[in-house]
């Protein structure tokens, strides 16, 4: 009796049915999702239809199983099996590769690399798919000793060379204004890299770190400066940090390209310095000078921002002595114009303040103790009173006596209010704020009745700040928005005012019309303290707002508003024509408009000014071009160089003479900028800036005035960048670090803005070291071959 095949006993005792297939046994936690057992199968069957010739047929006449039936058996083996063989694997899947008969194997890819482990539906030994295993397993040991998670993609996880903690540690506590000690919190320590935390230096390092990299960066960006093309322009302020010391601020304003052509305004503080003395205009002068000199960009500044005091008059004006190429003294000054609407709006308000120091209170029973005796010369006396607070160079030149001829007489009983009703309305403002401030269950009842009225969010009174105009524009927003609360809640007896302290109606008409005197103050101030916005074209445009707004207030015909609020504007109006006219002593303002694609000297047609003050500002364009910015003429050789002309006389010169100032004329590039139409965006100015630096990119010169446009219109009108350093400062001085030194505090800011703009590049305070010791070790040498010279 012959034996049969092996192969084939096996195929007929394990070839599996359909009623198998579907009660075969399942693991449930190596069962794959049914959605993809229904994706298989489906390929499998239209596998099976597309090549029929998969089903195969044994010599003796048994039927042998399908390549679809050997791959269901091996996935129930792979499925079911014990042995961790297959933990490894994906689900099997037939192999393109035959087995010595011709069948398909069946190929198991591996869950590590990849590949994919062929072997034969006749063999069942699970000895390859082991040895496989193994070798990826010892494969991914070695890979995972060395790889880190940074590898991986995940970045802030990667190891930290421990000569770079100094450097780290010492930008975190100047950049956050964090004292070094804080370093040292158990706490904070927690969440530190483990290289950090093991090198972690001691403050004197830290220390001596910030002092190392303030001397390192201030290398490289006046390397920076040194090489940038274009205009640069200077802001400077001083201010006393909470721990007494008087610090000059210095912020560099300037067009920066960047990569890919793109361009950024940068206003970025270049160095604070400690003033030890008294602030006269030729100390400051002269600490300006080694700030700017140190960085070796004296021939490149342009233009210096500031506010009014009257120190920098004479600051500027020995910054001219010091003869650098584009600076040329006071018409070079930009008074900052955030200042100046401060100012403003200071000096209309004024006439309406209480003396200082006094109480909401004091001031409504004075009043209305003297309200009967209030006359115009009594409102005089008391304007006069209140400008003995402020500085007498702020406010001057003060009303001629046109002006006080024309101030506008109060009647108490016809005008709806007076000056002294306007002191005592305010105060009364004031006493509901503190009323409600001071009182909890008071607040409580107010917030209960706006919500019952409907009064708009927020529900409160904001306080008004003596040194904040602003402030009292708060206030009074909040005054009217509440009003009808305020009506019913001053009534209670429990929780609201006195009735000398309730607000009537006139007091909320006084509300609205200063809400609508001072709301173009605020507004503007907004644009000018963003940073980067505010730039010189802007604000001739917004005096003239302020001039027209003021102007059409004072009017007597027709005008709304009553003599003591009028008055009032007509001191703001007299301080707004002394800026205009000290904005007309700098040129760059006029030059701005002329190159304003919007503007030109159209604008000045348009605002009435007159034909010398146009021609004045075509001029001084005129003069700058010339100056700095005319192209040199090319060369052009003769075309016959041996041709002699004779001198031409008479009608014939004339003729000539004409037409090459006609050629010349249409040659000049001024005049064919101002010849070309405006460019308005539907009716409005466009970003002038913005435009020029559009030219740039698409290579139109404008014959020359391309370089002079961008350095002109990236001059800033205010020193806003200045204020909001100092406002970090105080964030960096904290009651935990008085004891910091001047140098400290000053370096120790430098440092923080440095790092905030970028400029200080991982390494650069080991590079820094390395660059001192290698100085030292070359002193040596040298020393020591001096010496060996001697000797011999």
């Amino acid at each position: 009796m012959s034996r049969r095949p092996h192969t084939q006993k096996r195929n007929r005792r394990k070839s599996p049915s359909p009623s198998n297939l579907s009660t075969a046994p399942s693991n449930p936690n190596t069962q794959p999702p049914g959605s993809d057992d229904q994706m298989i199968d489906d390929q499998a069957n239209l596998t099976q239809t597309d090549n029929p010739s998969t089903s195969q047929t044994s010599t003796t006449g048994t039927r042998e199983a399908t390549d679809q039936e050997e791959l269901a058996r091996a996935r129930r083996t792979a499925e079911n099996a014990v042995s961790s063989a297959y933990s490894t694997y994906h689900p099997p899947e037939l192999s393109n590769q035959l087995d010595k008969k011709g069948r398909r194997m069946i190929a198991y890819p591996c869950k590590m690399c990849g590949v994919k482990i062929n072997r034969p539906t006749t063999d069942s030994s699970c000895s390859n798919l082991l040895r496989h295993q193994a070798s990826c397993l010892h494969k991914q040991n070695e890979a995972g000793s060395s790889n880190t998670l940074a590898a991986a993609g995940i970045s802030g996880t990667g190891d930290i060379d421990r000569r770079e903690v100094p450097q780290l540690c010492a930008i975190w506590c100047a950049e956050a204004a964090r004292p070094f000690s804080a370093l040292a919190d158990a706490s904070h320590q927690m969440i530190l890299h483990p290289t950090v935390v093991k090198n972690l230096p001691s403050d004197k390092v830290l220390s001596r770190s910030v002092h190392m990299l303030y001397t390192a960066v201030q290398d490289t960006l006046r390397k920076t400066l040194i090489n940038h093309d274009g205009a640069m322009y200077i802001g400077a302020d001083a201010w006393q940090s909470p721990n007494g010391f008087d610090i000059l601020g210095v912020v560099i304003y300037c067009l920066v390209e960047l990569a890919g052509g793109k361009f950024k305004l940068e206003a970025m503080p270049l160095d604070f310095v400690r003033l030890a003395k008294s602030h006269t205009g030729e100390y400051l002068a002269d600490t300006i000078r080694v700030v700017v000199e140190k960085f070796q960009i004296q021939n490149k500044i342009c233009g210096i921002v500031t506010d009014n005091a009257s120190n920098n008059l004479v600051m500027v004006s020995e910054m001219k002595k010091f003869k650098w190429a584009r600076f040329k003294g006071d018409q070079h000054w930009i008074r900052c114009y955030a200042h100046i609407l401060n100012l403003i709006a200071q000096s209309i308000l004024r006439p309406f303040d209480g003396s200082g120091g006094e109480e909401a209170e004091d001031q409504i029973c004075r009043f209305d103790n003297d309200v009967t005796h209030s006359t115009h010369s009594g409102d005089e006396d008391d304007t006069r009173n209140d400008n003995e607070t402020i500085q007498p160079d702020i406010l001057e030149p003060e009303l001629t006596l046109e002006d006080i001829n024309n101030l506008s007489d109060e009647d108490e009983e016809n005008d709806l209010y007076t000056t002294a009703m306007c002191k005592q309305s305010l105060a009364k403002f004031r006493a509901v704020a503190r009323k409600l401030r001071k009182s909890p269950n008071s607040k409580m009842e107010f917030v209960e009745l706006c919500r019952e009225m409907e009064c708009e969010k927020p529900h409160s009174i904001y306080q008004d700040v003596r040194t904040r105009w602003n402030s009292t524009l708060d206030q009074l927003v909040s005054i009217v928005r509440c009003h009808k609360a305020i009506t019913v809640w001053q009534k209670d007896k429990k929780h609201g005012l006195d009735r000398k302290y309730h607000i009537l109606h006139v007091d909320i008409q006084l509300a609205k019309h200063l809400i609508s005197i001072l709301q173009v103050f605020y507004e503007q101030t907004l644009q000018v303290s963003t940073s980067g916005s505010a730039r010189l074209t802007h604000i001739i445009v917004f005096i003239d707002e302020v001039t027209e707004l003021l102007s059409n207030a004072i009017a007597r015909d027709g005008s709304k508003y009553p003599p003591a609020l009028r008055n009032a504007c007509r001191v703001g109006l007299q301080l707004t024509n002394k800026y205009y006219t000290l904005s007309d002593c700098s040129p760059l303002y006029r030059i701005a408009m002329v190159l304003h694609p919007s503007f030109k000297d159209e604008y000045f047609k348009i605002a009435g000014w007159e034909k010398d003050w146009i021609a004045e500002a075509l001029r001084l364009t005129w003069e700058m071009f010339n100056t700095y910015y005319k192209p040199s003429p090319s060369g052009q050789p003769s075309t016959n160089p041996h041709k002699v002309t004779k001198p031409k006389t008479g009608n014939l010169a004339q003729l000539g003479a004409a037409q090459a100032a006609r050629v010349q004329s249409a040659n000049d590039p001024l005049d064919v900028w101002l010849a070309s139409g405006l460019l308005l965006d539907d009716g409005s100015p466009i970003n002038a800036l913005t435009w020029w630096i559009q030219q740039k990119r698409a290579g139109n010169t404008h014959g020359g005035l391309l370089q002079m446009a961008l350095d002109v219109l990236s001059c800033p009108a205010t020193s806003v960048d200045v204020e909001r350093a100092f406002s970090f400062g105080r964030n960096y001085v904290t009651q935990k670090r008085h004891r910091l030194n001047s140098i400290s505090v000053t370096r120790g800011m430098s440092m923080a803005f440095y790092s905030k703009n970028k400029l200080i590049e991982p390494g650069l305070l080991r590079k820094w070291k390395d660059g001192l010791n290698e100085e030292k070790e070359k002193k040596r040498k040298r020393n020591a071959m001096i010496e060996s010279i001697e000797v011999d």
